[in-house]
């Protein structure tokens, strides 16, 4: 019998592994693709007009429903979601964005991007630290600088520099796309690929920290 408790105890610590795994995937799904669709919407628009407005919209509905799914993943389904840190924390992430992208435009070029990037990486780290207390269930800002957040916000930053890298400056990755046999593919397409990656990753470390006791 207590073998048997044993495999039953490992089969459903197997499936809410799997389950969970299932969920992480999807939120960074539906970040990937609204982070590439609100590019695709304002990447050639003025600032102040309807599709960066729309951008901003979709971005922000899209982050929403990652955190929500995210605050899923760690605490379960429950009537007791924080919706208004949860959206509060999808809009602050929102227009984190966006400067970003100003940053990127401003500046220009290949130094754009990664000065947008440093930019990216430092701020990325009190927006996670706000966002690991809400999952921890902790006052939004009982701890706006979490040095353990550090590594996820540089991976995510490192993912969002290769992304813009092969949108922009496509062209000047032609060759190497060529070499590895990549060549007929968009090179957007590849770069949205590694933020996708890129987000995985910084979503698996940043669900570990969470769950830390």
């Amino acid at each position: 019998m207590a073998t048997l408790d044993s495999t039953e105890r490992s089969s459903l610590t197997g499936f809410r592994l799997t389950g969970q795994t299932l969920l992480m995937a999807t939120f960074t799904l539906v970040e990937t693709l609204a982070l590439g669709l609100w590019l695709t919407l304002v990447a050639d628009a003025a600032l102040l007009s309807m599709a960066s407005a729309t951008g901003l919209v979709v971005l922000t509905v899209g982050l929403v429903l990652e955190h929500v799914l995210t605050e899923a993943t760690v605490n379960g389904l429950s009537l007791e979601l924080p919706v208004a840190q949860l959206v509060g924390i999808s809009v602050s992430e929102t227009f984190l964005w966006a400067l970003w992208l100003g940053i990127t435009e401003a500046a220009g070029g290949v130094e754009g991007i990664l000065v947008a990037g440093v930019v990216l990486a430092v701020l990325l780290v009190p927006q996670h630290s706000i966002e690991d207390n809400i999952l921890r269930g902790a006052e939004p800002f009982a701890s706006v600088l979490d040095i353990d957040t550090l590594g996820f916000s540089l991976v995510e930053a490192v993912g969002a520099t290769l992304w813009l890298l092969f949108v922009f400056e496509g062209q000047q990755f032609r060759w190497v796309l060529t070499a590895a046999g990549l060549g007929s593919i968009d090179p957007g397409a590849i770069g949205l690929g590694l933020l996708a990656v890129a987000l995985f990753i910084e979503h698996d470390i940043g669900l570990a920290l969470a769950r830390r006791s």
